[in-house]
C-alpha cells in the first residue's frame, strides 16, 4: 500500500511540473527566444536616404559605420536626397526607407501611404546666425532670413522659435528658401539673407567666417521630427522582418552615438565628408544632448508638426489624426520582448 501511495505522488508531482511548464509558457511567450524578435529580413538589401548632410542623422550614420546593419541581415545602401526628392523617391518605390524630419506629414495628407515608425530626436535643434552687423535677434527685424524648403524642418523651427522670441513671421522678418543647408549658409555669406538657420557642422564654418551666432532653437524645446525615419505601409506590411532588423540596428546605433564619441565622429567624417577634428567636435556635441533613448513617435509631436502647416495649403492638418502618421508596433514588440532593455534604454512608450 505505502508503494501504491509512492508511487501516484511521484505521477502527481510529474503532472504539475507539466503544467507548471505549459502555464509559464502561455503567461511569458516573449521570454522564450527575446532577442529573436524577427526572422530572417525579407529583403537584405535595403535602399534609404537622407535628406541632409548633417550630424542629426548621427544613429543612422552610425548603424551603417559600425556594421550594426549587417548584424542584423541588412545591407544598407544610402544616399543623400533633398527633403521633397527623398520624399518622392520613397513614395515613388525608389527607395525603401527614407530618415528624415517631418516630410512624411505631408506626404500623408497629400493622399501617399506611408507612416514613420520611429524617431531619436523629437525636438528641433537648428542654430540661427547672422552677418556681421546682426548681433541679436532684435537686429533681424525687416531683414530676410534663409531657411530650407518651405514648411521643412528648418523653415518650421525658425518660424516657431522666432514666434517664442515674440516675433510675427513674415511681418517682423521675411524668408528666402534653398534646397540644402549648405546654401544656407552661402546665402549668409554672400549677403542675399541677413541670417540663415544651419545644422552642425555648418555652424563652426559659420563662425570660423566670422558669422554672429543668434540662437540654438534646441533650448526651447520646439516639438518636431528632427530625426526621424519611415516607409510606405506597403514596406511595413510585406517586410516586417526587415523592419524589426532596421529598428534594431537604429537602437543601437543611438546607444553607441551617446557612449562612444570616437566612434559617432568617425560616422560623421564618413557621412559628412569632414576630417577636421574641430568641425566633427562641433557636430557631436550639437546633437548629443538632444538624442532621445525612446524611439516611440509621439502623439504630440505628431500634432504639433500638422498645426505648423499652412492651412490653406493643407486643409485637412487640422482635423487629422496624428496616429495615422506612424506605427509603433515594432517598437512595442520589441519593448514586450526586453529588447530595449537588454540594450539599456529605458522604457519605450
Amino acid at each position: 500500500m505505502l508503494l501504491g501511495i509512492w508511487i501516484v505522488l511521484i505521477s502527481a508531482r510529474k503532472q504539475w511540473k507539466i503544467l507548471f511548464a505549459v502555464m509559464s509558457f502561455v503567461v511569458c511567450p516573449l521570454a522564450v527566444g527575446a532577442a529573436e524578435v524577427g526572422g530572417k529580413p525579407e529583403k537584405g538589401e535595403l535602399a534609404t536616404a537622407y535628406v541632409s548632410p548633417s550630424a542629426a542623422f548621427t544613429p543612422f550614420y552610425v548603424a551603417a559605420d559600425a556594421g550594426l546593419f549587417s548584424k542584423y541581415g541588412l545591407t544598407v545602401k544610402s544616399q543623400l536626397l533633398g527633403p521633397s526628392i527623398g520624399q518622392k523617391a520613397l513614395i515613388s518605390g525608389e527607395i525603401d526607407i527614407l530618415v528624415d524630419g517631418p516630410q512624411l506629414i505631408t506626404a500623408g495628407l497629400s493622399g501617399a501611404r506611408v507612416k514613420y515608425f520611429g524617431a531619436y530626436m523629437q525636438r528641433y535643434a537648428f542654430q540661427i546666425w547672422g552677418v556681421k552687423g546682426v548681433t541679436n535677434l532684435e537686429d533681424l527685424k525687416g531683414k530676410i532670413i534663409a531657411v530650407s524648403t518651405p514648411r521643412g524642418a528648418i523653415d518650421t523651427s525658425t518660424r516657431e522659435a522666432l514666434k517664442k522670441k515674440g516675433f510675427t513671421p513674415e511681418k517682423d522678418v521675411k524668408f528666402v528658401y534653398n534646397a540644402q543647408v549648405p546654401a544656407i549658409l552661402t546665402a549668409i555669406l554672400t549677403g542675399t539673407a541677413a541670417a540663415g538657420t544651419i545644422s552642425a557642422p555648418l555652424n563652426l564654418q559659420a563662425k570660423e567666417a566670422g558669422l554672429n551666432f543668434l540662437l540654438d532653437i534646441g533650448t526651447l524645446n520646439v516639438s518636431g521630427l528632427q530625426g526621424a525615419y519611415g516607409t510606405t505601409e506597403q514596406f511595413l506590411h510585406s517586410h516586417p522582418n526587415t523592419v524589426f532588423a532596421f529598428t534594431k540596428a537604429m537602437a543601437e546605433g543611438v546607444v553607441l552615438m551617446k557612449k562612444d564619441g570616437a566612434a559617432a565622429k568617425r560616422a560623421i567624417a564618413k557621412f559628412v565628408k569632414v576630417d577636421d577634428p574641430k568641425i566633427l567636435d562641433a557636430s557631436y556635441d550639437a546633437y548629443v544632448p538632444y538624442l532621445e533613448t525612446n524611439l516611440t513617435v509621439r502623439d504630440d509631436v505628431i500634432r504639433s508638426e500638422l498645426d505648423y502647416l499652412d492651412e490653406k495649403e493643407f486643409p485637412k492638418a487640422r482635423s487629422a489624426n496624428p496616429r495615422d502618421f506612424f506605427d509603433n508596433t515594432f517598437i512595442e514588440t520589441l519593448e514586450k520582448a526586453g529588447f530595449f532593455a537588454s540594450l539599456g534604454l529605458g522604457k519605450q512608450k
